[in-house]
């Protein structure tokens, strides 16, 4: 029987619809990711799937109208304890490793191939969620259905300089292994989400208990298993599909004025995200989005649509429509 016998409607409205893809247990208790799909406007092949970032979930329709449009179903998938998948015996955001997050991308694909039969998957993934999918794509999709990867603003560098890494990173890993739910001393600033949200004088609508306005709080387990990921990035992850890497311009502090914090990113480095693009795979694309956020598809208009612009004429060049 298919999983999506037992769908439900999802949050977003008609035309979407999630069901939960039970991952067993850990210490807290059971634990499930979420997959979200909704139909292409006309029969294809091809399938997207999209990853969110930290402290985020998938809530974007306008990027789901964009991919949809090309002919492709459209698949999100909130990770384990993030937005559609968070339970209240849970440490929202936390992970033990990076591969409890392969393994739920493991999951979703097997619906998206396997049960709803796509052979040719385009695979996105915003900031945490891009190095995620870098990640997987490398140790374990070689094989599979992904056909391209598109990474929004990958989180591939900390932005910790090489020598405090060095001392840092050891000491990380030890204080994580015993204490791994411990919080990183301050909480992450609330400014860039808040900057988004129309309660905020942004333009978004999006869930604040899913995606906080409030600051969140870093665990010691979740930055090792981040900075381990990042270290196999910097050696080199050998993608073999097309990637493009879509960033801002400019990067900001968190306490850049408002007007600043609203064309640039103020989460990320974005040089370091042009400098380390290049050791993802042979093929990679890196475009710069002039004006553009953290997540460049949330954007102003003009830069949202200088980005979609990107996204479109890189599909064109690497992935054309699939066939009806």
């Amino acid at each position: 029987m298919s999983p999506w016998s037992d769908a439900r409607p999802d949050v977003l409205g008609p035309g979407y619809e999630a069901i939960d893809l039970p991952m067993g247990e850990d210490g807290e208790g059971p634990v499930c990711a979420t997959l979200v799909r909704r139909a292409a406007p006309r029969a294809g092949t091809g399938a997207v799937l999209c990853l969110h970032g930290y402290n985020d979930y998938f809530f974007n329709v306008g990027l789901a109208d964009f991919l949809a449009a090309r002919g492709r179903d459209f698949y999100a998938l909130d990770l384990r304890k993030c937005g559609r998948s968070w339970r209240p015996h849970q440490t929202r955001l936390h992970c033990r490793s990076l591969g409890d997050y392969m393994d739920d991308i493991d999951a979703a694909m097997r619906v998206i191939s396997e049960v709803d039969g796509h052979d040719d998957v385009l695979l996105v993934g915003h900031s945490m969620g891009g190095l995620v999918s870098a990640l997987w794509l490398a140790e374990r999709g070689g094989d599979g259905p992904v056909s391209a990867l598109c990474l929004n603003s990958p989180f591939l560098s900390s932005g910790v300089p090489r020598p405090l890494r060095a001392v840092m990173d050891p000491l990380l890993v030890r204080a994580a292994g015993r204490r791994p739910l411990a919080a990183f001393p301050g909480r992450l600033s609330p400014r860039y989400p808040r900057s988004l949200h129309r309660s905020h004088h942004g333009t978004w609508d999006f869930d604040e208990g899913w995606k906080s306005t409030s600051g969140t709080r870093l665990r010691l387990g979740w930055l090792a298993a981040v900075h381990a990921g990042q270290r196999a990035v910097r050696a080199g992850l050998g993608v073999t599909v097309p990637v493009l890497v879509l960033c801002s311009d400019r990067s900001s502090g968190r306490r850049a004025p408002a007007a600043l914090l609203r064309r640039s990113d103020c989460v990320l480095d974005v040089a370091a995200i042009r400098r380390l693009a290049p050791r993802l795979g042979a093929d990679v694309t890196v475009q710069q989005v002039e004006g553009a956020v953290h997540d460049v598809f949330l954007s102003g208009d003009g830069a949202r649509r200088a980005a979609y612009d990107a996204l479109g004429r890189w599909l064109s060049s690497h992935l054309p429509h699939p066939a009806g």
